[in-house]
């Protein structure tokens, strides 16, 4: 009994011995790749201790909100990513990262400083400006948000997601033909895009054009999107 119980003290030993001896980066890459695995919690675990470490490091600042943000801590998340802001103001991903978690806090106005500056330190991230439109998309800034659409396609010229946000826009304005344009290439680039079908049913709707517009909604309730079983009563009943 007594080689037992030594033996497994000498085990847990050693295991917190190796714990221990991780470098920072070994311990943010561990948390990395526990993130991975969508171990979040664990990941949190070990950002901490690379934490423990360095308190400035702001790799694992910067990680350890997004995990954070996985497991709907979000002030927390918010803090964490504020944190890593004060080590390194100049990375933009802290700012885009806590955009996010701003977002789902419903704090638009902090969200949106927060796109502007990680615009300025990184101006050719795609993402950073889809998020931004869709902000002003949502306040009827529909002008200011195309032309955020519009930059996001300069860096990334096949992303469906842009092409559906930008006929969105389009339409708002009454640019229907451009909107059926962007709606298209849309679909072109992912067949499947239930949203961008309805979409361009509203689109083909505002012109008149009854049959098409039918069409493209029934196309969008084949693909399960909600609101399109609600478009085609109200439109292509009679």
């Amino acid at each position: 009994m007594k080689s037992i119980l030594k033996g497994t003290f000498c085990l847990s030993f050693l295991l917190i011995l190796s714990s221990c001896g991780k470098s920072e980066e070994q311990l943010v890459e561990e948390g990395r790749n526990l993130m991975g695995q969508e171990s979040y919690a664990e990941a949190i675990k070990s950002f901490n201790k690379a934490l423990e470490k360095n308190s400035n490091n702001y790799v694992a600042l910067n990680a350890k909100g997004v995990a954070l943000l996985r497991i709907g801590q979000l002030d927390e998340s918010v803090t964490s990513f504020t944190q890593a802001i004060r080590i390194d103001s100049t990375d933009y991903r802290a700012y885009y990262n806590r955009s996010n978690t701003r977002r789902l806090l419903s704090d638009d106005q902090g969200a949106m400083l927060d796109l502007d500056r990680a615009i300025l330190l990184q101006p050719n991230v795609a993402d950073l400006y889809i998020n931004r439109g869709a902000i002003l998309f949502k306040y009827g800034e529909f002008d200011r948000a195309l032309f955020d659409f519009e930059f996001a396609l300069r860096f990334e010229a096949n992303n469906p997601l842009v092409y559906l946000n930008k006929g969105k826009a389009e339409l708002r304005i009454n640019n229907s033909d451009d909107a059926i344009f962007d709606f298209k290439k849309a679909i072109d680039l992912n067949p499947e895009y239930g949203e961008a079908y309805y979409w361009l049913g509203l689109a083909e709707l505002a012109l008149e054009n009854r049959t098409d517009g039918c069409s493209y909604l029934k196309s969008a309730q084949s693909l399960n999107f909600d609101g399109a079983t609600e478009a085609i009563s109200q439109n292509c009943m009679q």
